[in-house]
């Protein structure tokens, strides 16, 4: 924990300690006040008590003491050690009542019982309502409680035959100060957890906000960027065009087949241009589930690729559609073209190029499998699958490398996993796994 970490919950702990004081100090030192003077009746009437004047009102002290405070300025940070003051002031009362019965031989079993019973519940309460004031009254109880104990058993006569009551009045006087001990340590480790829990949660919702404010720039740059390019490539390819409708016949040698790379290049870079929009649309809207059906999604995609001019028209394709997947339909149709798609091209090659989509129940998820029997790909880099701009065969075949990671992004929005296998044998199978309907 950083110094200033350390600061902040000093600083936060003792106020939160000062207010909790304030709650109880006000109301127990009126209530001190008022009862100090009625037991003092009780005293005179009740047990023929006298001589108990001076320490009533050390008790009636420690309240008004406690309410000047309040009304003093200079005196109101002080909180918590004037209402320690005033607690003590009780024990005072109480040990200098005791005081006065144990010494004196004519006391009667009622007085000797009601100080004892007295003296517990003064302790019962101040445990109650100590508060901020704990830490101090434990110091403070363990030399009364001593204190006072020493002085009973040496200076009473009568110590030997009221030892039961002097007993029951320091044990209680532990219990109190131990009771003290235990509940502002507790007090401490919560307010100490919670202060971290605070701090934690407010550290991660600061790094989610960064995070999403990063995402969304990284997201605008990727359209405005994608959206940029897209008028000069269309630009370009409009001047090739326009170049060699009014060259015609008049081109140099080899200048048709620069014109054809020419725009290769530029399809390319459309593609690319293409594959970072939906790449950075991808998450931006809410999911809109349904049962999709497989078969006729996959049968209208492979009905779609194989009619494109630089697709071979010999792919053998098989549909082994067992389950169907709930999930958005949109979403899912890029996720299973770039999976085709790339199925065809890397077959394209092969006497007999065959590529299968298949899909079944694994325990709690659907999985979707495309596989082909092309060339296969270098296990080891499947510690690259689904990052952006990687691909497994370099420019041998082409590809804008973003169609994995569109694949791998999809999966994850439906809740599912995406995953490759290359066989020694060759060949690839790539699957994804959904969360079951």
């Amino acid at each position: 924990m950083s110094q200033k970490v350390a600061t902040n919950f000093a600083t936060q702990y003792q106020k939160e300690l000062e207010q909790k004081t304030l709650r109880v100090g006000i109301p127990s030192a009126v209530i001190a006040i008022i009862g100090s003077a009625s037991f003092y009746y009780l005293d005179l009437v009740d047990l023929q008590l006298e001589g108990t004047l001076p320490w009533r009102l050390t008790g009636v002290l420690g309240g008004v003491i406690f309410l000047i405070s309040r009304a003093i300025k200079s005196l109101r940070q002080y909180v918590i050690p004037v209402h320690a003051i005033a607690m003590v002031c009780y024990v005072i009362m109480m040990s200098g009542i005791a005081y006065l019965i144990f010494k004196d031989p004519t006391a009667t079993q009622k007085n000797l019982f009601a100080i004892t019973s007295g003296f517990i519940t003064v302790w019962f309460i101040l445990s109650l309502i100590a508060q901020g004031a704990r830490r101090i009254m434990v110091f403070a109880g363990i030399a009364l409680v001593l204190g006072t104990t020493i002085l009973y058993m040496l200076t009473t006569s009568s110590a030997n035959d009221n030892a039961g009551y002097i007993f029951s009045i320091f044990m209680i006087g532990v219990f109190a100060v131990l009771t003290m001990r235990n509940q502002a340590k507790y007090d401490y480790e919560r307010a100490f957890n919670m202060f971290m829990l605070e701090e934690s949660r407010d550290q991660i919702s600061k790094q989610a906000a960064d995070l999403q404010d990063k995402n969304d720039n990284l997201v605008m740059f990727s359209r405005a960027m994608s959206h940029d390019l897209q008028g000069p490539l269309r630009r370009v390819r409009s001047f090739l065009d326009l170049y060699e409708f009014r060259s015609k016949d008049k081109l140099p040698e080899n200048t048709q087949e620069y014109l054809d790379l020419a725009r290769q290049h530029l399809d390319q870079g459309q593609k690319v241009v293409h594959d970072l929009l939906v790449y950075a649309k991808i998450g931006q809207n809410e999911l809109s589930k349904e049962v999709v059906d497989l078969k006729q999604l996959c049968e209208q995609i492979f009905t779609e690729q194989l009619q494109e001019e630089e697709q071979p028209a010999n792919v053998n394709y098989v549909l082994d559609i067992e389950e169907n997947v709930l999930g958005d339909q949109k979403l899912l149709w890029y996720l299973l073209s770039n999976l085709i798609s790339n199925g065809i091209k890397f077959t394209s090659k092969q006497k007999e190029p065959q590529v299968t989509v298949k899909s079944w129940s694994s325990g709690p998820e659907t999985v979707v499998s495309v596989i082909d029997n092309g060339i296969g790909f270098d296990e080891s880099f499947l510690k690259e699958l689904g990052r952006p701009f990687k691909r497994f065969h370099g420019t041998d075949y082409a590809g804008t490398g973003i169609g994995l990671s569109i694949v791998n992004q999809i999966a994850k929005m439906h809740g599912g996993r995406f995953w490759a296998e290359s066989p020694e044998e060759g060949g690839a199978t790539f699957s994804c796994a959904f969360p079951n309907v």
